[in-house]
């Protein structure tokens, strides 16, 4: 974005140098005179000891002219300099580099106003760029960075804090039509979390404005069947919602006047997903996009019922790596854990379990896909993994060493795409710490307490990984487990559940994890837990006795 004045390279020239040239006329060693070099450069005005000192013209071999002050051979004091491609620098100078205030008009049309330093911007700036863009701001080492305000040509406004000549920080957007977004940026993009845009609640306790509705939270259904689940006012759809359209679309974000309008995202049914500022249903400035999978007709439903789906992967026996001990039984106990009362009592269909020469790239994918597509958004979607890492991936049983790798990019993809309220990672693997590095009778009762606890809890996203990105993941024989995963079930099971309400949060759960491994493996080991999570989320509830 942002243009540097390169100067030519200066002359900078001893006296024995000098006496290389040969003066033309006059005193070019104290008074005025005209010294020319070998190599075609011509210096006209004052001399002193033999040095160029006081006023005078430098002409330099490409055709660049500098004209103004010298002292001991080098620009100093005032001047201007005049590149042979037309550029202009008119300002102070030290020892042969801009120092102080100064201009720089660009021939291809761009202007700085400003401060430098060493030959650097610092400070306060006013930059016209050749396509009209306008900033007035900080600058620091020639790079825009801390607050700044970019008039864009195109009626764009920004407002906030930059990095490297990048919005980075707390900023306000005023585009051209009037919409504002206000936030955190990141590399330039707004650091939006899409997944969070639409209506986040439970969906059954929507007022039907059918017979009509109060403002607030309702279900508003339009005649060709298209459903909006927001916020109205005056009886009508109006505010952040989620909208289901016939053709198999759906749209999360601002709606107004019966069409997106505002911060929003769009999921096609082809799979496409575009996100950014939206104008009369029509998308006016692109923010986000990805590729998704195209959606089913199994697609689920809204339901009032609060659910549980779920993916288990248990990786031990590689054709290309060493065989895990555990890894698999890791995955079992898991996986039986999830059907028990305190893990919820999942049915079959609820999830799914890989094991070792199932437990291959395609087959990851297809089963989270094909699982988390049932969920809605008051369900919870949960993906285990216990197997061989890298940094950046999952490695499946028949990843051969180049390629079949399980990228945390895919898992990512695949959690974003599902409606759910609440997404849950939880990894057993070496380096999955970098997936984080740009988440009956007095039974009955423990679980209907379990999944209230579900639904009343923000929208969330854990990534609960056993070891950080530079480090390995423990197996031990006297344990038989993996120990991140032995002491994830056993808190799972109610060690955890440090406050004595029967139920384990996902913060009590970490805790919990958190300190056995790192005692048990002597600080070896360290486990994380990342993302925009509820603390309060409930992960396992206790058997009633």
């Amino acid at each position: 974005m942002l243009k540097s004045f390169v100067l030519p390279l200066l002359l900078l020239c001893t006296t024995a140098l000098c006496a290389q040239g040969r003066c033309q006329r006059g005193n070019c060693y104290d008074g005025q005179g005209i010294l020319r070099f070998a190599d075609g450069a011509l210096y006209t005005g004052n001399f002193k000891a033999g040095q160029f000192d006081g006023e005078g013209t430098l002409t330099y071999p490409d055709g660049s002219v500098y004209s103004g002050n010298f002292r001991g051979q080098r620009q100093s004091g005032y001047g201007k300099l005049k590149d042979a491609n037309g550029n202009l620098y008119d300002g102070m100078w030290r020892d042969g580099r801009r120092h102080g205030r100064g201009k720089v008009v660009y021939a291809s049309g761009g202007e700085i106003i400003g401060t430098w330093v060493e030959d650097q911007l610092q400070g306060e700036v006013a930059f016209t760029f050749a396509n009209r863009d306008y900033y007035v701001g900080n600058m620091d080492h020639n790079a825009m960075d801390g607050y700044g305000i970019m008039e864009f040509a195109n009626g764009d406004v920004y407002r906030g804090e930059w990095s490297n000549n990048q919005r980075n920080g707390s900023g306000k957007m005023i585009y051209a039509d009037g919409t504002v977004y206000e936030g955190q940026w990141e590399n330039g993009a707004p650091k939006v979390d899409w997944a969070a845009l639409g209506f986040v609640g439970n969906t059954a306790s929507l007022l039907s404005c059918d017979q009509g509705c109060p403002d607030g939270n309702s279900r508003f259904t339009y005649a060709d069947g298209t459903t909006f689940l927001g916020e109205t006012r005056n009886g009508y759809p109006d505010g952040k919602g989620t909208v289901l359209f016939p053709n198999g679309n759906s749209y999360h974000g601002r709606f107004h006047n019966h069409r997106p309008n505002g911060l929003g995202i769009m999921q096609y049914a082809d799979g496409q997903i575009e996100g950014g500022i939206w104008k009369d249903g029509q998308l006016f400035r692109r923010m986000y996009s990805a590729s998704g999978q195209p959606a089913t007709e199994a697609t689920a439903a809204y339901d009032p019922e609060v659910k549980v789906w779920a993916v288990v992967v248990g990786a031990a026996y590689y054709q290309h790596m060493q065989t895990l001990r555990y890894t698999d039984d890791d995955a079992y106990q898991f996986y039986a854990f999830l059907k028990s009362i305190e893990g919820g009592a999942l049915s079959d269909d609820q999830v799914k379990v890989l094991i070792d020469e199932n437990a291959t790239h395609d087959n990851i994918l297809a089963a989270m896909r094909d699982t988390y597509r049932k969920a809605d958004e008051n369900d919870v979607i949960l993906f285990y993994f216990s197997g061989h890492g890298l940094p950046g991936s999952f490695l499946p049983v028949d990843y051969d060493g180049e390629s079949r790798a399980l990228a945390h990019e895919d898992v990512h993809e695949v959690l974003q795409n599902s409606r759910s309220r609440h997404k849950v990672v939880i990894a057993d693997a070496c380096h999955s710490g970098s997936l984080v590095a740009r988440g009956v009778g007095a039974n009955r009762e423990a679980l209907s307490g379990y999944y209230s606890a579900l639904t009343n809890a923000k929208a969330s996203t854990a990534l609960m990984m056993s070891s950080r990105g530079e480090e390995i993941s423990l197996e031990d024989g006297g344990l038989r487990s993996g120990v991140f995963s032995h002491y994830l079930i056993r808190g799972m099971k109610g060690e955890a559940d440090a406050n004595h309400d029967r139920m384990v949060s996902i913060q009590e759960l970490f805790n919990f994890v958190h300190r056995e491994v790192r005692g048990y493996t002597g600080n070896v080991q360290t486990p994380t837990l990342t993302g925009n999570y509820d603390e309060q989320m409930p992960i396992s509830v206790m058997r009633a006795r």
